[in-house]
């Protein structure tokens, strides 16, 4: 695929995901609100750009079902076709699949056929609602213009009649400007206007008798009283508002503060894209540039004077800490936001609590949390898996639910942490839990094991074997334990880990725990059996040097522990007895899922201290979840490599 196809790809994959939100937005605003119309005419938008696009590209299957996406939304916005459960399930299934088909085109798979899509898109579209009720026309057409309704479109007249039928005042704005500035103060009324109603049309014409002024005339509808967009409008000259039609529905208007506003263009103009593989050499770059800097900077200041040494050393700090912010910087240029991601999982989970008959709650939470957009990518389809796996076979029925003493309604919860350079992404649910004895069984059948007993620690590890399940009839949604080991590889190629931890009749928590791929992190370097190694600077409270290790320090009761022991690494020679040691006070949280959130502090031993540094840590690969206690690499100031530990995992 050429470079340009795939800008393109990404283009439609971000407005794919603004649609999703599209539609999950409509299914929340309230009927005949002005938010909704807003909600429908932005959807609206975004499926046409959807459909110029693709066919730019030659995504001729993703271009057709936006157009027939299009058309659903046509009728909608026209008013003939009800917005009900159907449609924004169709509507949902159309994204779906404009995003499937994405993903086959990126992968270059034949797409499969559409019709069936195609068929309920055109049956929904064809669902018109009855005529608008002849009192609404009458009232409209008596007091509009002639001049003004033969203006209009025929979809501008449908609309019309659509919104004062739902209950909106129809209003004749004319306005005087001077010619010269017309063009800014024009807009700046109509934005105005649009934050309190929708204007239909507007129709400009010279004065005959004044050609230094332009008139216009718009014809504008909204909920709001007239008092209230007569002061909105004070600050403009010449402006006449004339009521058309009072509101021909008695329902009640919404207040301002619940009506959806669009997002302005300029909110999302100013991004660019960037080639990952280039940013990441940019980035290396930028690091040798600092490490070679930082040499000559270092060189320099041993030959100077006092005085001349005391400048330079603030310039030399200087200049390390502005290449540190750019690094930062650009590393920060590689992370997206999981919030989409989070919800495209959520969106699959209602779809199997709605298959499966449950009644299922889900809530988000880190969804502000930036990660790696690789890291993203990789586990946004083993997310979607874990999710339905909790809605299908972690939450009970409402029966068994009652029966178990719980809340009707389950609970699935979607959690990412962020501690550091590290990143968690939990998936949580209130359900049945890992039951031993369902799983015991379950091997049994499968030849797996023939042991009597199963505790819970060993139900956990057999869920991960490949090929293992619960269940004995195929169902349209995973299942709890089916497809875990894919899941978990899918994880372990980029470097993360999988971790559960389960309760029988309480719940499970599914953890991925994601590795670092950039970050300038600033560590403690300690030497231990000859080799350097980094320690993060937040897990450290305090250095001491020591003549030997304790085991348990008499001051605080703080338990010591040897690096080289930890590390696997020798006992110290003979000839390296009564060197001084030095005692690393340390604090953090678990790495447990569903621990205490209470951190924990341990005394490490190492060999020697060499002291603080900003590193560049790297990840290593697709190894680096099998290295347990290991986050990454990181290139020294005298250009070696150490490698930065992970002291959580490495203590468990």
């Amino acid at each position: 695929m050429d470079h340009f196809q795939n800008e393109f790809l990404i283009e439609i994959e971000e407005l794919v995901e603004q649609i999703f939100q599209d539609v999950d937005e409509l299914r929340n605003d309230a009927p005949n609100s002005h938010g909704r119309r807003e909600q429908i005419d932005r959807m609206f938008r975004h499926v046409h750009s959807v459909k110029g696009s693709a066919a730019s590209c030659g995504l001729e299957v993703v271009s057709q079902i936006a157009h027939e996406f299009e058309s659903l939304l046509d009728e909608v916005r026209s008013g003939r076709v009800e917005i009900d459960g159907t449609v924004t399930d169709v509507c949902e299934s159309a994204t779906e699949a404009l995003q499937e088909s994405l993903n086959l085109a990126a992968a270059g798979v034949v797409e499969p056929s559409r019709r069936v899509l195609f068929n309920k898109l055109r049956a929904a579209a064809s669902n018109q609602t009855e005529a608008t009720d002849d009192s609404v026309r009458e009232a409209i057409l008596a007091r509009i213009p002639s001049a003004i309704w033969q203006s209009l479109s025929e979809f501008e007249k449908q609309r019309l009649f659509l919104i004062v039928g739902q209950g909106a005042s129809l209003f004749l704005v004319s306005a005087m400007f001077d010619v010269a500035t017309f063009d800014a103060e024009f807009s700046g009324l109509k934005e105005t206007l649009a934050q309190h109603g929708e204007v239909i049309s507007t129709s400009p014409a010279v004065a005959q008798d004044n050609p230094e002024k332009i008139n216009f005339r718009l014809l504008y509808t909204s909920e709001t009283a007239p008092q209230q967009i007569e002061e909105a409008v004070k600050s403009f000259e010449n402006i006449e508002i004339t009521s058309v039609t009072s509101a021909v529905s008695r329902e009640v208007a919404l207040p301002e503060s619940t009506r959806a506003q669009p997002k302005p263009l300029s909110s999302i103009a100013n991004f660019v894209r960037a080639d990952l593989d280039k940013l990441d050499r940019l980035i290396s770059s930028t690091h040798e540039l600092l490490r070679t800097t930082s040499s000559a900077l270092d060189l320099a200041l041993s030959e100077q004077p006092g005085g001349t040494a005391e400048q330079l050393t603030k310039l030399s700090n200087d200049i390390r800490s502005s290449f540190i912010r750019l690094e930062d910087d650009l590393i920060n240029l590689r992370l997206v936001s999981l919030g989409p991601t989070l919800q495209r999982a959520v969106r699959a989970g209602k779809t199997a609590a709605r298959m499966s008959g449950k009644d299922v709650s889900f809530e988000v939470r880190g969804a502000e949390i930036r990660v790696d957009k690789l890291l993203v990518e990789a586990i946004a389809d083993p997310l979607i898996h874990l999710v339905r796996n909790a809605v299908d076979h972690g939450i009970e029925t409402p029966g068994e639910r009652e029966r178990a003493g719980k809340n009707l309604r389950g609970t699935v919860r979607l959690e990412a942490i962020s501690e550091g350079s590290q990143t968690r992404v939990r998936v949580m649910d209130d359900g049945r839990g890992v039951d031993p004895a369902s799983i015991l069984a379950a091997a049994a059948r499968l030849g797996i094991t023939h042991e009597p007993e199963l505790n819970i620690e060993g139900s956990l590890r057999l869920i991960f074997r490949a090929g293992f399940t619960t269940i004995t009839e195929a169902s349209n949604l995973s299942g709890r334990g089916v497809g875990l080991d894919i899941v978990e590889t899918a994880i372990e190629q980029v470097g993360g880990e999988l971790r559960v931890s389960s309760a029988p009749g309480r719940g499970s928590t599914f953890e991925i725990r994601l590795p670092v791929t950039f970050g300038v992190v600033a560590t403690n370097v300690i030497v231990s059996d000859g080799h350097r190694y980094c320690i993060p600077a937040n897990q450290t409270l305090g250095i001491d040097a020591i003549d030997e290790i304790d085991g348990t320090s008499a001051a605080d009761q703080l338990r010591q522990l040897s690096m080289r022991d930890l590390l696997g690494q020798p006992e110290a020679a003979e000839s390296d007895e009564g060197n001084q040691l030095h005692l690393i006070t340390c604090q953090f949280k678990t790495d447990r899922a569903g621990d205490s959130d209470e951190p924990k502090r341990v005394g490490i031993v190492v060999d020697q201290v060499e002291g603080p540094q900003e590193v560049l840590v790297r990840s290593l690969g697709r190894h680096a979840g099998r290295w347990y206690g290991i986050a990454g690499a990181a290139e020294l100031g005298d250009g070696t490599v150490a490698l930065v530990l992970d002291l959580p995992r490495l203590l468990a």
